[in-house]
């Protein structure tokens, strides 16, 4: 059974109503204040503070996989969390100075398309300077194709597509003898026509094997650790400091601080009437 508000906690909530809408009263000036001043420094800090721009690019790699990929982006992070910015440089074909200007770099979203055995690996790359992206995307794309997994991942996968278009080149050389031969009548004559087929099935099949072979040569031109499917864009728009964000987070700060300023002074009172009721 519930228990009824007495008329004694209603004036109290009322009391402490008035407390709060009085202290607010009084401090008015000094709660307008310090919001300006928290807005304020919000703003200056959205112009004046450490500028970040941001970019993505997209490779494909029929190389890498996720774990690997995984690896590589926890190496790299690793070493500007560690602040070596020579040995950035060295693995991404920068200068020092370029390096140091990274502030970031996240491999993410890697997916895999079932039919062709593609992963897609999006990255997102923070900079200080965003005239840095174009030497980062090769350099990201040199890292990629010479570790050691990548490039004998990469020899393998030519050393296949050369024995499958080697084996398909004999293919259909065979199949272009045997077509000659019964275009001037060679083969049946030895057969002495006791084979029936349509001859129209050689050409079809020569035309298959071709188009496999020209697929199996277009993909040992191309055999690479990554493809650059979009690379890096250059904005030049910061997306740190966010101004809007800067600006509410100074002033919530300011409010912060004229609460705190403001529950100090109310503690200091009641601390002073506590001593004056024990001194009476």
């Amino acid at each position: 059974m519930e228990t009824p508000k007495t008329s004694s906690d209603e004036i109290n909530l009322e009391e402490l109503l008035l407390k709060v809408v009085f202290t607010i009263k009084r401090n008015l000036g000094l709660i307008i204040a310090f919001f300006v001043i928290g807005t304020a420094m919000g703003f200056i800090h959205s112009i004046m503070g450490t500028k970040i721009y941001e970019s993505k690019m997209m490779v494909t790699s029929d190389i890498l996989t996720d774990s690997y990929a995984n690896k590589l982006n926890k190496n790299l992070n690793d070493i500007i969390l560690d602040g070596n910015m020579d040995l950035l440089a060295s693995r991404l074909n920068l200068s020092t100075e370029e390096a140091a200007k990274i502030n970031s770099i996240e491999i993410e979203g890697v997916r895999k398309e079932a039919e062709k055995q593609l992963f897609y690996l999006f990255i997102t790359a923070r900079t200080l300077d965003p005239e840095v992206y174009p030497k980062l995307e090769a350099g990201l794309v040199s890292f990629f194709d010479n570790n050691e997994f990548a490039k004998l991942r990469v020899e393998q996968k030519k050393f296949f597509d050369r024995q499958i278009i080697k084996k398909l080149e004999d293919e259909i050389e065979s199949l272009e003898n045997f077509k000659t031969k019964i275009y001037q009548g060679n083969f049946f004559e030895s057969t002495k026509g006791n084979v029936m087929f349509d001859p129209t099935d050689v050409n079809f099949k020569i035309v298959v094997l071709t188009k496999e072979k020209l697929s199996y040569q277009n993909e040992l031109a191309l055999a690479s650790s990554v493809q650059v499917v979009q690379g890096f864009t250059k904005f030049n728009r910061p997306v740190k400091p966010n101004k809007a964000i800067s600006l509410a987070t100074g002033s919530s700060v300011g409010l912060v601080l004229v609460g705190i300023l403001i529950a100090f002074k109310w503690i200091r009172k009641i601390a002073r009437v506590a001593e004056e009721k024990q001194k009476k």
